[in-house]
Protein backbone atom coordinates (compact mmCIF):
# COMPACT_ATOMS: atom_id res chain seq x y z
CA UNK A 1 0.00 0.00 0.00
CA UNK A 2 2.61 2.26 0.90
CA UNK A 3 4.73 1.51 -2.91
CA UNK A 4 1.48 2.75 -4.47
CA UNK A 5 0.87 5.50 -2.45
CA UNK A 6 4.72 6.72 -2.87
CA UNK A 7 3.98 6.15 -6.88
CA UNK A 8 0.83 8.02 -6.69
CA UNK A 9 2.72 11.00 -5.14
CA UNK A 10 5.41 11.15 -7.86
CA UNK A 11 3.06 10.88 -10.89
CA UNK A 12 1.16 13.70 -9.35
CA UNK A 13 4.12 15.55 -8.58
CA UNK A 14 4.43 15.76 -12.26
CA UNK A 15 1.34 17.24 -13.11
CA UNK A 16 1.29 20.28 -10.11
CA UNK A 17 -0.14 23.45 -11.72
CA UNK A 18 2.15 25.39 -10.24
CA UNK A 19 5.05 24.26 -10.92
CA UNK A 20 6.99 25.14 -13.78
CA UNK A 21 7.91 21.59 -15.23
CA UNK A 22 5.75 20.36 -18.48
CA UNK A 23 4.44 17.21 -17.49
CA UNK A 24 6.74 13.58 -18.18
CA UNK A 25 6.38 11.82 -21.47
CA UNK A 26 4.18 8.89 -19.33
CA UNK A 27 1.79 11.49 -17.80
CA UNK A 28 1.35 13.00 -21.57
CA UNK A 29 0.82 9.60 -22.75
CA UNK A 30 -1.79 8.56 -20.10
CA UNK A 31 -3.38 11.60 -21.15
CA UNK A 32 -3.86 11.02 -24.68
CA UNK A 33 -5.10 7.59 -23.86
CA UNK A 34 -7.53 9.06 -21.53
CA UNK A 35 -8.91 11.34 -24.30
CA UNK A 36 -9.39 8.56 -26.67
CA UNK A 37 -10.72 5.79 -24.71
CA UNK A 38 -12.54 7.31 -21.85
CA UNK A 39 -16.23 5.84 -21.95
CA UNK A 40 -17.95 7.86 -18.92
CA UNK A 41 -19.67 10.61 -19.27
CA UNK A 42 -17.90 12.62 -16.79
CA UNK A 43 -14.46 11.74 -18.97
CA UNK A 44 -16.36 12.83 -22.00
CA UNK A 45 -16.72 15.97 -20.59
CA UNK A 46 -13.34 16.90 -20.37
CA UNK A 47 -13.45 16.22 -24.02
CA UNK A 48 -15.59 18.51 -24.41
CA UNK A 49 -13.74 20.98 -22.16
CA UNK A 50 -10.80 20.33 -24.33
CA UNK A 51 -12.80 21.00 -27.64
CA UNK A 52 -13.47 24.33 -26.39
CA UNK A 53 -10.72 25.48 -24.72
CA UNK A 54 -9.23 24.60 -28.89
CA UNK A 55 -12.45 26.71 -30.53
CA UNK A 56 -11.24 29.80 -27.83
CA UNK A 57 -7.62 29.44 -28.66
CA UNK A 58 -8.49 29.32 -32.52
CA UNK A 59 -10.75 32.38 -32.09
CA UNK A 60 -8.60 34.82 -30.50
CA UNK A 61 -5.44 34.23 -33.04
CA UNK A 62 -7.27 36.98 -34.72
CA UNK A 63 -7.42 39.16 -31.78
CA UNK A 64 -4.35 41.86 -31.43
CA UNK A 65 -2.39 42.01 -28.42
CA UNK A 66 -3.64 46.00 -27.95
CA UNK A 67 -6.91 45.11 -27.96
CA UNK A 68 -8.97 44.64 -24.80
CA UNK A 69 -10.93 40.99 -24.55
CA UNK A 70 -14.26 42.50 -23.78
CA UNK A 71 -16.89 43.53 -25.94
CA UNK A 72 -16.50 46.97 -26.58
CA UNK A 73 -20.12 48.34 -27.42
CA UNK A 74 -18.61 50.95 -29.53
CA UNK A 75 -17.78 48.77 -31.79
CA UNK A 76 -21.17 47.44 -32.73
CA UNK A 77 -21.34 50.49 -34.93
CA UNK A 78 -17.69 51.14 -36.08
CA UNK A 79 -16.93 47.93 -36.45
CA UNK A 80 -19.51 45.09 -36.48
CA UNK A 81 -17.51 42.46 -37.55
CA UNK A 82 -15.01 43.20 -35.04
CA UNK A 83 -17.62 42.93 -32.39
CA UNK A 84 -19.35 39.90 -33.43
CA UNK A 85 -16.20 38.20 -32.40
CA UNK A 86 -15.66 39.49 -29.17
CA UNK A 87 -19.04 38.87 -28.73
CA UNK A 88 -18.68 34.99 -29.17
CA UNK A 89 -15.84 35.01 -27.35
CA UNK A 90 -17.10 36.21 -24.13
CA UNK A 91 -20.27 33.92 -24.71
CA UNK A 92 -18.10 31.05 -25.16
CA UNK A 93 -15.32 31.95 -22.15
CA UNK A 94 -18.77 31.83 -19.87
CA UNK A 95 -19.85 28.94 -21.25
CA UNK A 96 -16.13 27.22 -20.54
CA UNK A 97 -16.37 28.86 -17.07
CA UNK A 98 -19.41 26.92 -16.24
CA UNK A 99 -18.27 23.99 -17.11
CA UNK A 100 -15.07 24.31 -14.99
CA UNK A 101 -16.89 25.72 -12.12
CA UNK A 102 -18.57 22.00 -11.32
CA UNK A 103 -14.65 20.55 -10.42
CA UNK A 104 -13.44 20.99 -6.81
CA UNK A 105 -9.72 20.81 -6.15
CA UNK A 106 -7.80 20.36 -2.37
CA UNK A 107 -4.55 21.40 -2.32
CA UNK A 108 -2.53 18.02 -0.74
CA UNK A 109 0.99 18.01 0.42
CA UNK A 110 3.31 15.24 1.29
CA UNK A 111 7.20 14.87 2.23
CA UNK A 112 8.72 12.18 0.64
CA UNK A 113 12.03 11.90 1.87
CA UNK A 114 14.17 13.58 4.37
CA UNK A 115 17.04 15.54 3.93
CA UNK A 116 19.76 13.54 6.31
CA UNK A 117 21.14 16.69 7.86
CA UNK A 118 22.35 17.26 4.44
CA UNK A 119 20.15 19.36 3.21
CA UNK A 120 16.13 20.11 2.86
CA UNK A 121 13.44 17.45 2.64
CA UNK A 122 12.04 16.70 -0.72
CA UNK A 123 7.96 17.60 -1.05
CA UNK A 124 5.21 16.62 -3.21
CA UNK A 125 2.41 19.41 -3.95
CA UNK A 126 -0.47 18.57 -5.79
CA UNK A 127 -4.16 19.75 -5.93
CA UNK A 128 -6.67 16.32 -6.03
CA UNK A 129 -9.64 16.94 -7.50
CA UNK A 130 -13.10 14.58 -6.54
CA UNK A 131 -12.72 10.93 -8.58
CA UNK A 132 -16.55 11.11 -9.55
CA UNK A 133 -16.68 7.91 -9.86
CA UNK A 134 -13.06 6.53 -9.43
CA UNK A 135 -10.93 5.43 -12.21
CA UNK A 136 -11.77 3.44 -15.64
CA UNK A 137 -10.25 0.57 -14.83
CA UNK A 138 -8.30 0.86 -18.70
CA UNK A 139 -6.82 4.04 -17.77
CA UNK A 140 -4.15 5.42 -16.12
CA UNK A 141 -6.00 8.98 -14.60
CA UNK A 142 -9.34 9.84 -13.52
CA UNK A 143 -10.63 12.68 -15.08
CA UNK A 144 -9.82 15.35 -12.65
CA UNK A 145 -6.23 14.44 -13.19
CA UNK A 146 -7.09 14.15 -16.66
CA UNK A 147 -8.26 18.34 -16.60
CA UNK A 148 -5.46 19.22 -14.21
CA UNK A 149 -2.81 18.32 -17.33
CA UNK A 150 -4.75 20.10 -19.78
CA UNK A 151 -4.44 23.12 -17.25
CA UNK A 152 -1.19 22.72 -17.12
CA UNK A 153 -0.60 22.62 -20.53
CA UNK A 154 -2.48 25.94 -21.09
CA UNK A 155 0.14 27.69 -18.68
CA UNK A 156 3.22 26.47 -20.47
CA UNK A 157 1.71 27.55 -23.85
CA UNK A 158 1.29 23.73 -25.17
CA UNK A 159 -2.71 24.01 -25.35
CA UNK A 160 -2.59 22.79 -29.20
CA UNK A 161 -0.18 20.16 -28.98
CA UNK A 162 -2.82 18.02 -28.40
CA UNK A 163 -4.97 18.12 -31.42
CA UNK A 164 -6.98 15.08 -33.81
CA UNK A 165 -5.02 13.51 -36.17
CA UNK A 166 -6.03 14.88 -39.75
CA UNK A 167 -6.73 11.36 -41.11
CA UNK A 168 -8.37 9.00 -38.28
CA UNK A 169 -9.22 11.44 -35.65
CA UNK A 170 -7.83 10.14 -32.74
CA UNK A 171 -5.86 12.54 -30.10
CA UNK A 172 -2.39 13.19 -29.81
CA UNK A 173 0.37 15.09 -28.81
CA UNK A 174 2.41 17.05 -30.91
CA UNK A 175 6.24 16.24 -30.63
CA UNK A 176 6.64 19.25 -33.49
CA UNK A 177 4.06 22.36 -34.11
CA UNK A 178 3.75 20.78 -37.79
CA UNK A 179 2.91 17.50 -36.55
CA UNK A 180 -0.98 16.73 -37.89
CA UNK A 181 -0.83 13.00 -37.57
CA UNK A 182 -0.60 10.45 -34.88
CA UNK A 183 1.25 7.30 -36.94
CA UNK A 184 3.12 7.53 -40.27
CA UNK A 185 0.57 4.69 -41.27
CA UNK A 186 -2.21 7.82 -40.78
CA UNK A 187 -0.13 10.16 -42.68
CA UNK A 188 0.79 7.88 -45.63
CA UNK A 189 -2.84 6.83 -45.65
CA UNK A 190 -4.14 10.59 -45.74
CA UNK A 191 -1.83 11.10 -48.57
CA UNK A 192 -3.12 8.32 -50.75
CA UNK A 193 -6.21 10.54 -50.71
CA UNK A 194 -5.20 13.93 -52.01
CA UNK A 195 -5.74 14.95 -55.77
CA UNK A 196 -1.67 14.95 -55.79
CA UNK A 197 -1.54 11.13 -55.53
CA UNK A 198 -4.53 9.93 -57.55
CA UNK A 199 -3.20 11.83 -60.40
CA UNK A 200 -0.25 10.45 -59.97
CA UNK A 201 -1.87 7.15 -59.64
CA UNK A 202 -3.91 7.65 -62.76
CA UNK A 203 -0.51 8.85 -64.89
CA UNK A 204 1.39 5.78 -63.68
CA UNK A 205 -1.77 3.61 -64.58
CA UNK A 206 -1.93 4.69 -67.97
CA UNK A 207 1.90 4.43 -68.19
CA UNK A 208 1.56 0.93 -67.53
CA UNK A 209 -1.19 0.20 -69.37
CA UNK A 210 0.49 1.53 -73.17
CA UNK A 211 3.66 -0.56 -72.06
CA UNK A 212 1.55 -3.38 -71.50
CA UNK A 213 -0.32 -3.47 -74.87
CA UNK A 214 3.19 -2.47 -76.87
CA UNK A 215 4.96 -5.66 -74.97
CA UNK A 216 2.37 -8.28 -74.66
CA UNK A 217 5.19 -10.29 -72.83
CA UNK A 218 4.80 -8.11 -69.79
CA UNK A 219 1.71 -8.94 -69.27
CA UNK A 220 1.88 -12.24 -69.27
CA UNK A 221 5.06 -11.88 -66.55
CA UNK A 222 2.87 -9.55 -64.23
CA UNK A 223 0.64 -11.91 -64.10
Amino acid sequence: MLDRDERQLERLAGINIAGGLPPSVSLLSDLIEFLNRTRTSRGKRIVEILEKMLELEEMTRTIKPEEPMIVALEWKRTDPKKFQIHLQIDKRRAILQRELSRYRFTPHAEVMMGGGGRGPSVWAAWWKGDAGGGREKHLGLVASEALEMILKLTQLGDLTRLRRCTHCQKWLFARFRHQDFCSKQCQQKNYTQTDEWKEHRRRYMRERYRLLRQNPRLKRRSR
